[in-house]
């Protein structure tokens, strides 16, 4: 009997911990995007990736999707105003790249 009122000791604080981890990963895994954060354009507009007052929008410099607020250019952040975003590829194009004649 003694030795399972000591199995039990050891493994109740390791469920407390496991509770504790499982509700921060919850809590984590339902965080929405804040300004300047990526998101996805494809979701429905009732599941938004973007917090309260942000849509998900790609800048017109840009060539990613960002949570910013309407219009995206009176945003401070970079990648809403499009300092700081990747730039889409404007090459197009229609060289042949093997650079041969016939």
């Amino acid at each position: 009997m003694n030795s399972s009122m000591n199995v039990s000791r050891i493994f109740s604080p390791l469920w407390a911990l496991l509770a504790v981890l499982t509700a921060g990963l919850l809590v984590v895994g339902c965080h929405q995007g804040a300004e300047g954060d990526r998101c996805n354009p494809d979701l429905p507009a009732n599941e938004s990736d973007c917090n309260s007052g942000l849509t998900c929008q790609m800048p017109s410099t840009c060539a990613e999707n960002y949570c910013c607020p309407t219009p995206a250019s009176s945003s401070t952040n970079g990648y809403c105003n499009g300092l700081l975003c990747p730039q889409p590829d404007g090459s197009t194009s229609s060289t042949p790249t093997d650079g041969g004649a016939d």
